[in-house]
């Protein structure tokens, strides 16, 4: 934004230098007639005004608490912590009213709605409302209702926009995402199998007390599952990959972060922290680097998503495919992720038993290979441009090559 506007202000300097001060009849106005030259200015401000206030801004945090009724289960009480971005609603500028996508946010097990403070200072400012559905969060969670929570809140959520009594009247947009983080993992994927939403993103997601997979063939939301290969809370063969796999999604993704955490995708919170203690090892990266991971995926893939912005998704392909922190599976055909253009190479035979071998089309040396399980788990290293596949079990896998300085990525299938 800041240096869009200082490009702005740098025109607007120059178009006054020369149309106004270079003309001979615009200096004799200045001279002679202030109160003309006064309202051309005022009214030249005005448009430049109006025109800052359609480019992209950080938007301050403001938040507000609601407890909402669900008629439909008996009353039941659901409450929420909301934030969304505070809008100057007197301005004259804003001629046309803002509205915002809405993130419906499920919480992990026993966490409040502090720890996912870095997903409102992160989100709403890019001009999102996140809302904190805060319910369940005893020792004793019922997880069948906090899904139905979650599912009833995305209408719940839109229904505001005309309540001339709430925060968020006129500022709700009609496209919402649900997302959530271990527990509310696992309860997202229910709740998007109950209401409509643009996208689904889970963060380490867990399997409930009750049948998550089931609902989760019912899903049709494009769909994100980050996933850490060090998480021991819940252990992604056990969790994260069984969901992926069973996501109705046409277009899903499995995004397999190297050395990432269970707890790190929120702050620091005792329990989780405690859980992750216990049961993780080999947690290589930290929970910044983990966040910031995380963030450049999200904010790419929600934006394009939930607001259509088409540079964000080829951000989010040309990010995905040429990220060292992340391996990752996706179903989403060439519409999503394509292959570098600026390499030309060949990995073959494909399928193999024994070993691959990789060519470059202009013989540019191939400096490492990097051979993942579809699910990202980092299986051996080359550093030549042939790898031995004669002990791995059938099935499909991931190849990162590093080419002068350009990542290729290529799916091998091994047959026995």
């Amino acid at each position: 934004m800041t240096k869009d506007l200082g490009i702005m202000l740098k025109n607007i300097r120059l178009f006054l230098q020369k149309t106004f001060f270079q003309d001979n009849f615009i200096t004799f106005m200045l001279t002679k007639n202030k109160y003309i030259m006064k309202t051309v200015l005022l009214s030249i401000l005005s448009i430049f005004f109006l025109v800052c206030s359609g480019i992209a801004q950080d938007y301050d945090v403001s938040s507000s608490s609601k407890t909402f009724r669900d008629a439909d289960r008996r009353n039941r009480r659901v409450n929420a912590r909301i934030y969304y971005p505070k809008v100057n609603r007197t301005s004259q500028a804003q001629a046309v009213q803002e509205s915002f996508p809405v993130v419906i946010l499920g919480h992990g097990f026993v966490m409040g709605s502090s720890a996912y403070q870095n997903f409102y200072d992160t989100l709403v400012p890019r001009g999102y409302i996140v809302v904190f559905v805060n319910t369940e969060g005893s020792f004793f969670a019922n997880h069948e209702a906090f899904s139905m929570d979650l599912a009833f809140m995305v209408e719940a959520i839109q229904n505001e926009n005309d309540n001339r009594n709430s925060v968020l009247f006129g500022l709700v947009d009609n496209k919402s995402a649900l997302i959530g983080h271990s527990m509310g993992g696992g309860a997202a994927v229910v709740a998007a199998s109950l209401t409509d939403v643009e996208t689904l993103v889970t963060f380490a997601p867990a399997l409930l007390r009750f049948d998550t997979l089931t609902p989760a063939t019912n899903v049709t939301a494009e769909s994100i599952v980050f996933s850490g290969s060090s998480d021991g809370v819940t252990p992604p063969d056990e969790n994260h990959i069984p969901i992926y796999d069973n996501l109705g999604s046409d277009c899903k993704y499995f995004i397999n972060i190297k050395g990432g955490a269970h707890c790190y995708y929120a702050n620091t919170n005792f329990f989780c922290d405690f859980g992750e203690n216990s049961a993780s090892s080999g947690i290589q990266i930290s929970r910044t680097q983990q966040q910031a991971i995380t963030f450049q995926f999200l904010n790419s893939w929600l934006d394009y998503k939930l607001k259509g912005d088409v540079a964000a998704q080829q951000k989010f392909v040309s990010d995905i495919t040429n990220s060292n922190d992340i391996t990752f599976e996706n179903n989403c055909g060439n519409a999503w992720v394509q292959e570098s253009t600026e390499i030309n190479l060949t990995v073959f035979p494909n399928p193999a038993n024994k070993t691959l071998s990789i060519k470059t089309s202009n013989n540019q040396k191939v400096h490492k290979v990097e051979l993942y399980s579809q699910y990202g788990k980092l299986i051996s290293t080359s550093n030549t441009s042939q790898i031995d596949v004669s002990g791995l079990k059938r099935g499909h896998y991931l190849t990162k090559i590093y080419v002068d300085g350009t990542i290729v990525t290529k799916k091998v299938v091994i047959k026995k």
